[in-house]
């Protein structure tokens, strides 16, 4: 009973935590492997602030000014954790906005222009696409489509924007939703960070672990994360280098500009860097430059989404030691099961299964 009892009180916690927080699984997921793979930095801020506390203990004479900071030493690594995390989160957000503002000031004038000629295409475009037309009078049945595409592509075209522009009046619910989940993101990677220790030993404390288990489980998951930031930020550097070597070739002007565009989206599960280089084909394949059009689209599709395949489980597998192809199952399984946070549950997943394995495999061979 003395036992069972509090096992009982931590479950009946857990279970107030998970009917509050239920509605938001994702989020959770994610708060705690952010958490899990900036564990080892809030402790080193730890271990500078109380460095930096005895110096300031051993300091004579007594002040006022040094009876604050002593008192600050204590809320110093919180704070630098805190404007950690929202500095490596909102600085890219924010760099992005800043790229895409002129890009989007000239859309809205554009979109201003669509709407005054009753959302009408444009006159080069209608141009082009009329001597594409000519050139398939030798195919009876592919003009006989593409006719009637274009018959249709003006009032598709008209709807689409007229329900764009219908639709954003739901942009602000969207807008709350997501500073919702990003806060309560945040919110919880704070709580997990600074009560790491007392978390992982309520979690022994039901499951009747021996704490280093559990922390080697911890540090095989960390690795794994370190190994999935990694390919993303090195995987989004080299997509973004290689789409501006395109855009250049392409002839279009900035191409540094595009490229670094290209390196923000790239981690964006499932669309990346096509976000940026497949209007770019568009806006050529319009302009009647055909060849450099397609051929974008193959540097995109092969050379540029190819990085991102090989790379990946490479850099996957610096934290996790498993076949080639294993990570490649792995990541594939992982977006067929939950979406694109598959890219992350599903390395994550195989790192902790990986782990239980080599932990069942040394029991048996220290219990022979």
């Amino acid at each position: 009973m003395t036992v069972f009892l509090p096992r009982l009180l931590y479950l009946l916690a857990a279970l107030a935590w998970y009917l509050l927080l239920w509605p938001n699984p994702v989020t959770i997921f994610m708060a705690a492997c952010f958490s899990c793979l900036t564990l080892p930095f809030y402790r080193r801020l730890r271990q500078r602030a109380s460095a930096w506390r005895v110096r300031l203990e051993r300091r004579e004479p007594d002040s006022r000014g040094r009876r604050f900071l002593i008192r600050f030493s204590h809320h110093m690594p919180l704070c630098g954790y805190i404007a950690a995390i929202f500095s490596g989160l909102f600085v890219p957000i924010a760099t992005l906005a800043l790229l895409v503002s002129p890009q989007a000031v000239a859309g809205l004038a554009r979109l201003r222009e669509l709407q005054a000629n009753n959302f009408q295409l444009p006159p080069q475009w209608v141009e082009h696409i009329q001597r594409w037309r000519l050139s398939l009078t030798e195919y009876p049945s592919i003009e006989k489509a593409v006719n009637d595409f274009l018959h249709n592509l003006d009032t598709l075209f008209g709807d689409a924007v007229t329900m764009l522009v219908s639709r954003s009046f739901g942009f602000l619910g969207g807008t709350m939703t997501a500073f919702w989940t990003t806060f309560l993101f945040l919110t919880l990677t704070v709580l997990f960070t600074v009560y790491s220790r007392r978390i992982r030993k309520v979690t022994c404390r039901i499951f009747h672990l021996p704490q280093a288990l559990l922390r080697r489980f911890i540090g095989a998951i960390h690795r794994a994360l370190r190994g999935i930031m990694l390919g993303i930020v090195l995987v989004a550097l080299a997509q973004g280098f290689l789409c501006g070597i395109g855009f250049a070739v392409a002839g279009f002007n900035q191409p540094a500009f595009w490229g670094m565009l290209a390196t923000l989206v790239a981690p964006i599960p499932v669309v990346g860097t096509a976000l940026v280089w497949l209007p770019l084909c568009l806006s050529l394949w319009f302009t009647g430059k055909t060849m450099a059009a397609v051929g974008l689209a193959l540097w995109g599709m092969l050379a540029v989404a190819g990085v991102d395949n090989v790379l990946r489980p490479l850099f996957l597998r610096q934290g996790i030691k498993a076949p080639f192809f294993v990570l490649i199952l792995a990541i594939l399984c992982g977006l067929a099961s939950f979406g694109p946070v598959g890219l992350i549950a599903g390395p994550v997943l195989l790192a902790f299964a990986m782990q239980a394995v080599e932990e069942a495999n040394y029991f048996y061979r220290t219990h022979e």
